[in-house]
């Protein structure tokens, strides 16, 4: 009895060597099936002139681009000896752009299609430069929580950050760094004794506690490398990343610390924002990029002098309070006008006119608290980074 039937295999009366004939033949008429497809559709353009209506050659259901991907690759390998019987059509599909096609299909024709794309991956990464995401996690899953997320957080900063890396990678991201904040941070250490402590918060909600414990499990079971260290901050990591690493660097992160990172090899990318196209249903992101020139433009003051822009105006997120009535604007003059915060003290003191002198008296106030406040708003650079970051 014939076990073939229309959009039907029965095998139940077939024995183990009856069963392998059948599944080779498969195998070979699967491999062969697409290249006849798309020489007949040469045919039918070429020799018949019949256009791009396929429709007098093949059934009206069957899928247009189908038949148009089986002709252009039949077309890419034209001759009987350009297609190599051991490759895969899907290998010679895969190249079939490329100049060296027919070689790469013979390297190749060994391998499974989807060994095919993962040698050809990694031949793309010998040549290309390495760009990292450096990712604040902390900052993200608070402001999950804090958005309304609870106890779905966790989830939620998981799979918006393996959203957005996949769609980077596309892009040529080749490394991910998930980046949080130690238990212990030794900065308050040093406003130990000030009436006003770096980052004095009350506790945690332990639900929040319990979502930035959980996230960092999910991460990790995605293949993300997740880092942690010691007395330091997740901005701490993220700049030794900027300063360290080999090629290109993203800070996935909106803290404003972080600008002093921004160089020709670092950026930062303040947000990705989800919207979901009408049309096609698919998933559209909005990234907010800023580079090293947006941000000097913008603020007029470049990454290089922004711990100097920090100590002055403070950062009431931090509990920082920098020079009292400068704000953010005198701190920006400030620093455009002197370069230091030592050049405008010392300005201060010898009565310069350029300085009001309501805040002459706030500068020389504030020097004593000078070189403790810039070890606050200074990030670390030179922290041990893993080098297990790729994807």
């Amino acid at each position: 009895m014939n076990p073939l039937h229309d959009s039907f295999f029965d095998p139940s009366n077939l024995d183990r060597e009856q069963l392998e004939s059948y599944g080779t033949a498969f195998a070979e008429w699967q491999k062969s099936v697409n290249f006849w497809i798309g020489d007949a559709a040469r045919y039918a353009k070429d020799v018949l002139h019949l256009g791009d209506n396929y429709s007098q050659v093949f059934p009206p259901w069957m899928s247009p681009g189908l038949i148009q991907r089986c002709e252009a690759v039949a077309r890419a390998y034209p001759r009987p000896q350009d297609r190599n019987p051991l490759a895969t059509w899907s290998i010679h599909m895969q190249a079939a752009n490329r100049p060296d096609r027919i070689a790469h299909v013979q390297a190749h024709a060994a391998l499974t299609t989807d060994e095919s794309r993962a040698a050809d991956k990694q031949e793309r990464d010998k040549g290309r430069q390495r760009w990292l995401l450096a990712v604040d996690v902390h900052y993200f899953l608070h402001k999950f929580w804090f958005s309304g997320a609870g106890v779905e957080a966790a989830v939620g900063v998981t799979t918006w950050i393996q959203r957005t890396v996949e769609r980077l990678k596309e892009k040529g991201l080749t490394d991910v760094a998930c980046c949080f904040d130690s238990k212990v941070n030794n900065r308050k250490e040093l406003t130990k004794d000030w009436e006003d402590k770096y980052k004095d918060r009350p506790p945690r909600d332990p639900e929040l506690v319990q979502q930035l414990n959980l996230v960092q499990e999910l991460l990790r079971g995605k293949g993300f490398c997740c880092i942690a260290i010691d007395g330091y901050e997740a901005d701490d990591i993220m700049a030794s990343f900027a300063k360290q690493f080999d090629g290109r660097v993203t800070l996935l992160t909106q803290d404003k610390d972080c600008r002093q990172c921004l160089s020709d090899k670092c950026n930062m990318l303040l947000d990705v924002e989800w919207t979901t196209d009408d049309t096609t249903g698919d998933s559209l992101p909005d990234y907010k990029w800023l580079s090293a020139a947006k941000h000097t433009e913008a603020t007029g003051i470049p990454p290089g002098k922004w711990c100097e822009y920090q100590t002055i105006a403070g950062d009431p997120t931090d509990g920082i309070k920098g020079v009292i009535g400068v704000g953010e604007k005198g701190a920006a003059d400030l620093v455009k006008e002197f370069g230091t915060v030592e050049m405008a003290v010392a300005a201060a003191k010898a009565v310069d006119t350029r300085i009001k002198p309501a805040k002459r008296q706030a500068l020389i106030e504030f020097e004593a608290k000078l070189d403790v406040t810039r070890k606050l708003v200074t990030l670390r650079t030179d922290l041990e980074i893993p080098q297990s970051t790729r994807i």
